[in-house]
This record gives C-alpha cells, structure tokens and sequence, in this order.
C-alpha cells in the first residue's frame, strides 16, 4: 500500500486537504478544516452533560498512548522528511496550522505535482471517535470502521462513494486522536483511485511515529 501511495504522488496525483479551493493561479489549494471527527455540523447540539466515554456506538481504546505525544508540532513529530519525501516525492514542503476546534496541524505539499495531505491532533474535543460516531456518521454517506492502526480503533468517511476527499481518524485514547485529510487530484478521479486507500497509508506511519516517541 504504501509502494501504491508513493506511486499516485510521483505519478502527479494531486492529495488535497479537506476542501479544494482555487488559489489566484488557478491551482487547487488545501483549505483549512470545515469540520472535525468530532464536529461535523454546522449548527451542533450540545447535550446537557458530556457522556461518557466511549458512546454512540465508537469502540474503546484499550490500551492507550499518552497525551504526551501529541503535544509537539505535527510537523516534526507525525512524520519526518524522509518519509514526507517518501510520500510525495521530492520536493515536499510543509507549514504549520492550528483547527481550533481539534488542535495544531500540518499540511505537507509538493508544489511541483499539486500533492499534499494535512494530519490533525484532535485533542481539544475531548470527545475522542466517540464525536465522530455521534456527529459524522448520521451525515455521511459513507462512513466506515477500519482495521485497528498499529492497535488503535479507527474509521473513514466520505461524502458519497465517489468523493475525491477523505478522512481517517483514529483514537489514541477514548478523549483524543489523529486524523488525516485528502483528496486524489484530477488524474487520480481519472484512474478511480480511492483517497481513503491513501488515508490509512500516512496514519500508519504516523501513528507508528508516535509509538516510537512514546
């Protein structure tokens, strides 16, 4: 799988990042999270009290990594350059972001093929896959569980079957986890590639990254 992702970013798919916006060049451009695992409406109802955790069906994360690993910038902890180049091919760059309503993020692109992708530390939730199960899940079309990550539950979804963007989350504890956002460019929608086959690729590495720091 990931011999397949290197060959989509050598092969100029383009991977963008949640939302595909046109930039004053007329070249797709990432735009920042519309919205979360754990907030996917615009309008939210906030329950009286928070639930417990785990609820609305998210399984529960049995053996937990600490918070402290995603208290760095995902741009140096998630993955390094080497495996960012691995990815993308050679010219890959990436720049600091901050989703408020999940926490610091990353967004790395190569310019030269319009291939990129953003990894996300949701750790101002507090809500863990549960948000995701509560909030996503009713609004997607596609939503679905994913073999554990290196251990860790997880799941996927698009808007339709042949959305070009998606999302993998994982849980790196019932309360915070990671997701990954992107989508195939022009020549990926040609070939029929899946953006979530791309998905599971990078929170692999990264999530094996994380183990390591902790």
């Amino acid at each position: 799988m990931r011999r397949a992702l290197k060959a989509l970013a050598v092969g100029a798919v383009g991977m963008l990042v949640v939302a595909c916006g046109e930039d004053t060049d007329g070249q797709a451009e990432p735009a920042a999270p519309a919205t979360s695992a754990a907030v996917a409406s615009s309008e939210p109802s906030a329950p009286a009290e928070d639930p417990e955790l785990p609820h609305s069906g998210a399984p529960a994360v049995t053996n937990p990594l600490p918070e402290s690993v995603l208290s760095g910038d995902p741009c140096t902890d998630a993955l390094t350059q080497d495996q960012a180049r691995n990815l993308l091919g050679e010219g890959v760059e990436h720049e600091s972001e901050n989703a408020p309503e999940l926490g610091p993020s990353c967004r790395w692109t190569n310019l030269d093929t319009g291939a990129s992708f953003r990894v996300s530390y949701d750790v101002n939730t507090r809500q863990g896959l549960s948000g995701g199960y509560q909030n996503v899940k009713p609004q997607r079309e596609v939503f679905n569980e994913i073999e554990p990550i290196e251990g860790f539950p997880g799941f996927e979804y698009k808007q339709s079957q042949d959305d070009v963007t998606c999302t993998t989350a994982v849980g790196l504890a019932d309360e915070y986890g990671l997701l990954v956002t992107l989508s195939v460019g022009d020549q990926g929608e040609a070939d029929g590639d899946d953006p979530c086959d791309g998905g599971r690729v990078v929170m692999e590495m990264i999530v094996s990254n994380l183990k390591a720091k902790a």
